[in-house]
């Protein structure tokens, strides 16, 4: 008996002494950068990301970029019964205005028969690219679920709600303007590095009369500093009230990502986006200005490697 309870003693030792050398081996290969960052509370880790956020807002309207939209209505046996399909080059004016000149966008029966609305076509382009500033965060509750290991990624997991989702006055009288969709719900993944957002998952609400599919939108590092999105994919059944239910396939690409430091206008005619975030897309006409010239690409020695892409859908 005694023998037995030697044994099982030394085999907890032994576990123990193998799970603190393995913590101590994590430790010890962790990035400064990463050390840096376990140290901090939830609160200060929302703090700093959010500030990324607000600093990458600032950037990216810098940046030129091409959007590639695909929407699908999906019937039985998995065929495609209607599609939206449209490509748009989108820049930021010094106003920060957002001017969209469609480069592609054939008929599409979604629109006809009304099943693609203009809150749909404005979370396409302030909604799935989500990000979560300093100024936006009194707006949400977030809380912090965890870490988790996203391909090459270590990353800090948070989850986000907004905060008039549990206010009934609020709700109504979003519900009594007609308003919907104008907030993102969901959870987003924080490099532990970076501290910016490198993939979000969630859904547009609130939802009254429209259902909106849920997606997922994934980033990539551009230039070796920033995190742009670059694709977003969603697959959903969407149920309304009267009953009917709509399978809704989506794929949206951000790519040709360049930098400009000058304004800009369109010849040929273009669509003001007059707030990124509000999801209020106003077409009208660009400001006169002088045409935006290409900032020479320069290499930072310093900057961070582009990881491999994510897997994607």
């Amino acid at each position: 008996m005694e023998m037995k309870k030697f044994t099982f003693a030394l085999l907890l030792t032994v576990a123990l002494t193998a799970s603190l050398w393995s913590a101590s081996a994590q430790q010890q290969s962790a990035t400064p950068a990463q050390k840096s960052t376990q140290q901090l509370s939830p609160e200060e880790l929302i703090k700093r990301f959010t500030a990324k956020e607000s600093e990458l807002s600032d950037v990216w309207k810098e940046y030129q970029y091409i959007q590639e939209s695909k929407i699908q209505t999906i019937g039985q046996a998995n065929t495609v019964t209607g599609e939206f399909y449209q490509v748009s080059e989108y820049v930021f004016n010094d106003a920060g205005k957002r001017l969209q000149r469609i480069i592609k966008a054939p008929p599409s029966e979604l629109e006809q028969y009304g099943i693609l609305t203009q809150e749909d076509k404005n979370a396409l382009t302030n909604l799935q690219p989500f990000a979560l500033t300093t100024q936006d965060l009194p707006l949400y509750n977030v809380t912090y679920v965890g870490k988790e290991k996203i391909d090459d990624l270590n990353t800090y997991v948070f989850d986000v709600t907004p905060k008039v989702m549990s206010n009934e006055r609020e709700l109504k009288k979003l519900k009594d303007q007609k308003i919907e969709g104008k907030f993102f719900q969901g959870r987003i993944w924080v490099d532990d590095e970076d501290l910016q957002v490198v993939k979000s998952a969630g859904k547009v609400v609130p939802e009254f009369k429209q259902r909106f599919p849920k997606f997922e939108t994934y980033r990539e590092n551009i230039d070796g500093r920033y995190w742009f999105p670059t694709y977003t994919y969603g697959d959903d059944k969407l149920y309304f009230d009267k009953g009917g239910m709509l399978h809704v396939r989506m794929v949206i690409k951000y790519k040709n990502y360049r930098r400009f430091q000058s304004d800009i206008k369109f010849i040929d005619g273009a669509e003001v986006v007059d707030d990124p975030k509000a999801g209020d897309v106003k077409p009208g006409e660009t400001k006169p200005g002088d045409a935006k010239k290409e900032e020479p690409k320069k290499t930072d020695p310093k900057a961070k490697p582009t990881p491999t892409p994510r897997p994607r859908p």
